[in-house]
């Protein structure tokens, strides 16, 4: 029997963190199988104005992102370790979050796309 093949799974994370913990807690509990793919990925959002101002708010940006993403991925890393899945963080930059996660999504061909929605919507 062939053994499937493995999954790539896309997990879109806000700075809340209990919001994330609880996404990739499923995701890597649930989902993902041994040799699957786990990318979380935190997007910030900005407008395209004057380069040199925006690189400098990027970077800010990007670091305080990183700082968020790293400690909540690092809550996991045991469980993905002994479950044999690998485990990356990324943060993108786009002027809509929906863009930067079609886009990532289809550059890394992932199979699975997980977002967390707002909990106090009436719909």
């Amino acid at each position: 029997m062939i053994p499937p093949a493995p999954s790539k799974i896309l997990v879109g994370i806000s700075l809340d963190p209990d919001h994330s913990i609880e996404l990739l807690s499923w995701a890597t509990r649930v989902l993902a199988q041994s040799n699957d793919t786990i990318v979380a990925i935190h997007v910030r959002v900005g407008e395209e104005s004057k380069k040199r101002e925006l690189i400098k708010k990027k970077q800010w940006q990007i670091r305080q992102a990183k700082a968020h993403v790293i400690p909540v991925l690092g809550e996991f890393a045991r469980t993905c370790q002994s479950k044999q899945i690998h485990l990356e963080a990324r943060v993108g930059f786009s002027s809509g979050i929906a863009t930067a996660l079609t886009e990532e999504a289809k550059s890394f061909s992932a199979d699975y796309l997980l977002l967390c929605g707002s909990r106090n919507r009436s719909n």
